[in-house]
């Protein structure tokens, strides 16, 4: 008999590449941790040259400590990354240059001095503090979308290239509908909720990882070798819908999915099972550890606790499921 969520909490930062043959022929694969955390796989369009370049990709908001390459023919020598996306990132830029107000129907250029606090020399050579209108700022200062500049050493000329990153911006959580039927008998449905900030992938492969996963910065370019070494040894083998990483649990969803920022996601971790349950009912009260009852008085009632226990026989697919820890809701049918 088994309750009916597992929860498994770890030391160490992993990186599971489980899913490495699909990954490379894939053009994005996306690992989401229950923090909020994601691990990306993308293979990129780009014109390579043997041996040492650089080259600049657009790839959006990641932790630059975290990139690497999944193909041990590609060597990742520097990385540059410029997230500066901000407007007072913009106007730090923006220093020594003039810069164009606008107030009302007034335009007045005034050059960037410094900020924290802002400076601006204004035309008549005097200096203030503060905006004086709504900058105008040049397309050259303002980074659209966060990029990064890599130098890279490849061992062939190649047209794309395969590089895995952590991100944020979207998070998971496990949810189970239990409606408790007759004969103590119950039907139970377990959901998968995405819930997406602003994470943006298009027809990506999708596979959530289980677990509260630690994350060390010392311990990053170990793990990251550890985790592909791990990918290669497992490339020859059919990925599962759902399969053991470590001390945690992977589940790669079917076919593919488009993440869009704002919008949650329900999709159905397993077919809806049935199984028995148990109902107990609980009366909590203090009894001292030494010397007589106390007496109360009148009698009083006191709450009761209603509890439910789903059992999970082993041997039955149900029972040998192992389902992430989460939040179950429990219905019952009115006459």
């Amino acid at each position: 008999m088994l309750r009916l969520s597992r929860i498994v909490a770890g030391v160490l930062l992993m990186v599971p590449l489980t899913a490495f043959r699909s990954t490379i022929a894939a053009q994005t694969s996306l690992t989401i941790y229950n923090d909020g955390r994601v691990l990306v796989r993308r293979t990129v369009n780009a014109d390579v040259d043997r041996g040492a370049s650089s080259i600049v990709l657009p790839l959006g908001e990641l932790d630059p400590a975290t990139l690497f390459s999944l193909d041990s023919t590609l060597v990742i020598t520097s990385a540059m990354y410029d997230g500066a996306v901000d407007e007072a990132s913009i106007l730090r830029r923006a220093i020594g240059r003039s810069l164009r107000f606008v107030s009302g129907d007034d335009t007045v250029s005034a050059v960037v001095l410094g900020v924290d606090p802002l400076r601006l020399r204004m035309p008549d050579g005097t200096i203030r503090f503060g905006q004086p209108g709504t900058p105008l700022y040049p397309a050259d200062l303002v980074v659209i979308d966060p990029t990064v500049t890599l130098g890279i050493r490849s061992a062939v000329r190649r047209k794309t290239l395969d590089l895995g990153y952590f991100s944020r911006g979207a998070t998971w959580q496990a949810n189970y509908e239990v409606l408790l039927g007759r004969r103590l008998q119950a039907t139970i449905q377990g959901d998968a909720t995405i819930s997406v900030e602003r994470l943006r992938a298009e027809e990506a492969e999708l596979q959530l990882l289980a677990g509260s996963v630690s994350s060390a910065a010392k311990e990053q370019n170990q793990m990251r070798a550890q985790g592909f070494v791990a990918a290669r040894e497992m490339a020859d083998q059919a990925a599962p819908s759902e399969q053991r990483v470590g001390e945690f649990h992977l589940y790669t969803l079917p076919g593919k999915t488009t993440l869009l920022p704002g919008v949650t996601s329900s999709i159905a971790l397993f077919d809806p099972a049935q199984a028995s349950y148990e109902r107990t009912l609980v009366v909590r009260g203090a009894i001292p550890w030494y010397g007589m009852l106390q007496e109360y008085g009148d009698q009083q009632d006191v709450p009761v606790e209603v509890s439910y226990i789903l059992k999970r026989p082993r041997g039955t697919d149900f029972g040998d499921r192992p389902l992430p820890g989460g939040v179950a809701r429990l219905y019952e049918p009115d006459s």
